[in-house]
């Protein structure tokens, strides 16, 4: 391994010192080079060795199946006998369609906490102006709380309101 210099080192150094220098760096350079040329080459030989024609003509072993004899025996089955195709509807199963309410069905039996929210009188006047709002009919979403041995349906009501105008629909914010 070659001496490492500083920057005040090498500011020091004559021009033949210099020289020196640099001529020692171009032969490891060409050395590296050289190097790395044997390394790429030996993993060009062992991956051609690993994965090239040679080693997909591997005679069959014992205990191994042959697959000529099993594409043999399919083509010689086919040959010989006529086929029925099933019908596509014996092969395909029947989307389900979703069940209308089925998730109002399950949620029927939890406890239900309704939880509003509204946007207040200030909100809505800044929003709309002096009497530029109508309530419209809540937006409902449900969600199952879970804690450990109690499920509780929260029933959300988002109040949602209109201009006058019929141009601006505000929804008031959600938790």
């Amino acid at each position: 391994m070659a001496k490492k210099y500083t920057v005040d080192e090498l500011n020091g150094l004559s021009k033949e010192s210099m020289m020196v220098v640099i001529l020692s760096m171009q032969e490891q350079l060409e050395q590296l080079n050289q190097n790395m040329e044997r390394l790429i080459e030996q993993i060009a030989v062992a991956n051609n060795q690993r994965y090239g024609r040679s080693s997909e003509k591997l005679e069959v072993m014992d205990g191994q199946l042959n697959l000529d004899f099993i594409f043999n025996e399919a083509e010689a089955l086919t040959e010989t006998l006529y086929v029925v195709e099933p019908a596509e509807d014996d092969v395909l199963p029947a989307k389900k369609k979703k069940q209308v309410g089925k998730r109002d069905k399950d949620l029927a039996g939890l406890p239900v906490v309704e939880i509003p929210h509204v946007l207040s009188e200030e909100e809505l006047t800044e929003i709309f102006g002096v009497n530029g709002w109508k309530q419209l009919p809540d937006e409902v979403y449900k969600r199952v709380k879970v804690e450990p041995a109690v499920y509780t349906v929260e029933e959300h009501h988002v109040a949602v309101y209109a201009g006058r105008d019929n141009q601006t629909i505000v929804k008031a914010d959600r938790l």
